[in-house]
């Protein structure tokens, strides 16, 4: 969550935190740069992390304001040194700049100044220093298209290698401060951020991301303060700039787990705001905003409220008769069907709209181009439709405390059906409405509309993984089961499942049937194109449980109901995120060959999690020659706090264990 720090009209700043100052192998930080230290060039390990296979062995960025004739700029100069350590390490060794570009227009736009950089290597005892140049950097899009990703790779680099780099970013997008990020996918032995803002501006700075282990940065304010000049044709005005430190030693790396959307949220970084300015001879801006002053402006803004505004697909429309449909529900429907034959998702996500025209001329749009057009041809057809905004689950929860909309990504459509809200994504191609992406299901999204008391939604239930299985089978002399299970799937179980089968042509794609004791001999599947209804497989299959000394064990699931392996790891870095909720219920019914008796039932089993968020139920029984099992899994919570990792770890290995327990059968 979002924390604010300070102001620059409170000028108090907190210690974050002390310094890890526990076992420094480098001692001071060596900012000579250009001349690694033979420490550096020799080192073989880095103690506080023996099995890193690189460390950033220091970085430093400094951003300031430029005010000249042309106008006013930022200048970042970023400076780093890398140590391979391992073979492995090379992976550390490319350097990405980031930087946008907007509409390329001067004013709009940032520009890399330089790049310079080498590699060192200690050859016989000689230093060899090898630069880059030019054919070494790689420009690509980012996926926001107003993004550019700038690759810096570097000659001759091995296990022992030093890698330096320095660069300059000079942007004209001054209200726009860059994030900064103290922590990386290697340790950091030190990092410094040094940042002077001029006292025409006033700011918000905040310190994010959840602590990571023993990992800490200390803020200081600086003494020493630069100063700022502007010049008239009649006068000279100055400033003095608010200059801030901000010192990181030993930072853990940022591990990525499994069910984590982003490892980086829980990286240490700073975001600055600029809230105000107050230049000579020109009126003072207030940037800070209500929530209703961005609800305001988004509905004001070219491409955003006024992209939904009118109904480009008016005519098609009349010619589906859709607005002669009575029923909602119907209307809803043939709209969304009619608006994915003119435009499919080009798979990227974004918080602004291209003009609509110019997106059904080509074709395709991002999920936000789609969703606009949803808005404005329900509107159309006499049904209230809304944007939401929100922020991904790739990114920082959004703190609603703090009105910006640097916190939100990307948008949703809600539609008011007689009162009920429903949910629609451009993204979710197979699917119609109530099933967002799992990146979408957050606790914090925001309804744009003028006068709305209730403007907080959360989406955390629009993506239940919702499947029930249907399985009986018969058992032979040999324990040879052959068996038939019906699968249905609904709501984002469906949605996912109808995607998997495109990609595998029809073949199945249950993940639960595709271990070597499945011997799958016959499959179909319905309701793939047919989004109205749930998707059922029908798998036919043999597995071989194998008779031996006159026994047949045969156990009670042959599936994990939680893989094993998302919970392996015996300690945990980050939170533990799961993509969806789960209600998932299986009924097992197996007929036991002739003579052959149930010697051994296991016992029931019901297992929770403190706060009953995780729940499974086994209930096994036997009646005549019949074996019967039902079970249910229900995940009624998507995020845990890592402090909960441990105990859910427990659960799971206990689920997995007991649903492991078997009936055992006896040759009477």
């Amino acid at each position: 969550m979002r924390h604010l720090i300070l102001s620059t009209q409170l000028l108090i700043f907190s210690i974050i935190a002390s310094l890890n100052v526990n076992a420094q192998p480098l001692g001071d930080p060596n900012l000579n740069w250009g001349h690694p230290s033979q420490l550096e060039l020799e080192m073989t390990n880095y103690e506080p992390a023996p099995d890193a296979d690189a460390v950033v062995l220091c970085k430093t960025t400094d951003m300031k304001y430029v005010i000249d004739r042309d106008g006013i700029k930022i200048q970042y100069e970023v400076k780093g040194r890398i140590k391979i350590l391992k073979p492995e390490g090379t992976d550390h060794s490319a350097v990405e700049i980031n930087y946008t570009v907007n509409d390329d227009k001067p004013g709009n736009r940032e520009a890399v100044t330089y790049v310079k950089g080498a590699t060192f290597n200690l050859v016989n005892g000689n230093l060899v220093k090898s630069e880059i140049n030019t054919n070494m950097t790689n420009t690509r899009l980012a996926s926001d298209p107003k993004k550019r990703v700038m690759t810096v790779f570097f000659p001759d680099v091995k296990a022992g290698s030093v890698i330096e780099y320095e660069y300059s970013i000079l942007s004209d997008l001054y209200l726009e401060v860059k994030d900064w990020e103290a922590q990386c996918e290697i340790p950091v032995a030190y990092t410094r951020y040094e940042l002077s803002i001029p006292e025409w501006f006033s700011f918000y700075m905040q310190t994010l991301g959840r602590e990571y282990n023993t990992s800490r940065i200390v803020q200081r304010q600086l003494t020493e303060r630069p100063t700022y000049t502007i010049l008239t044709s009649a006068q000279t005005f100055t400033c003095l700039g608010v200059n801030f430190e901000y010192v990181g030693m030993n930072l853990s790396p940022i591990k990525n787990e499994k069910l984590v959307f982003n490892p980086y949220d829980s990286g240490q970084r700073v975001v600055i705001d600029i809230t105000g300015i107050a230049l000579p001879n020109k009126s003072k801006q207030d940037l800070s905003q209500t929530w209703e002053d961005i609800d305001k402006s988004l509905l004001d803004l070219e491409h955003f409220g006024k992209r939904f505004k009118s109904n480009p697909l008016k005519k098609e429309m009349k010619q589906a008769g859709i607005y002669q449909m009575s029923s909602i529900d119907e209307k809803i429907t043939a709209t969304i069907k009619l608006l994915r034959q003119k435009v499919k998702w080009d798979g990227t996500y974004s918080l602004y709209g291209n003009p609509t025209k110019q997106v059904i001329k080509n074709g395709t749009g991002s999920n936000s181009d789609i969703n606009f057009l949803l808005i404005s041809m329900l509107n159309d057809a006499g049904i209230k439709a809304y944007p939401a905004i929100l922020a991904s689950r790739e990114r920082d929860y959004v703190d609603t405390k703090y009105p910006s909309l640097k916190q939100f990504s990307t948008t949703v459509v809600v539609i008011d059906n007689g009162g009920k809200y429903q949910y629609f994504d451009g993204s979710v191609e197979n699917a119609l409405i109530d099933v967002l992406p799992a990146s979408f299901l957050v606790s914090n999204a925001r309804i744009i509309k003028k006068d709305n008391p209730n403007p907080w939604i959360s989406l955390e239930d629009k993506g239940l993984m919702k499947s029930s299985y249907k399985l009986t089978g018969t058992l032979s002399q040999d324990g040879t089961l052959t068996a038939t299970c019906v699968i249905t799937h609904q709501d984002k179980a469906a949605e996912q499942m109808r995607g998997a089968l495109k990609i595998q042509n029809n073949e199945s794609p249950n993940a639960k049937f595709q271990s070597p004791e499945f011997h799958i001999t016959d499959y179909s599947v319905h309701g793939v194109d047919n989004l109205e209804q749930p998707v059922v497989e029908t798998i036919k299959f043999s597995y071989n449980i194998k008779s031996e000394n006159g026994t047949i064990n045969v156990p009670q699931l042959l599936w994990p109901l939680i893989e094993p392996e998302l919970f392996e790891s015996e300690k945990r870095y980050n939170p533990i995120e799961f993509p969806t909720k789960v209600d998932e219920t299986a009924d097992i019914s197996i007929t036991i060959p002739d003579g052959w008796v149930v010697n051994d039932i296991p016992a029931p089993i019901s297992l929770n999690t403190s706060d009953n968020k995780i729940l499974l139920t086994i209930t096994p029984s036997s009646t005549g020659n019949t074996i019967n099992v039902s079970t249910q899994l229900l995940i009624n919570r998507l995020n845990f706090n890592k402090q909960d990792y441990i105990s859910i770890k427990n659960l799971v290995d206990r689920i997995n264990k007991q649903s492991k327990e078997p009936f055992i059968l006896k040759r009477q």
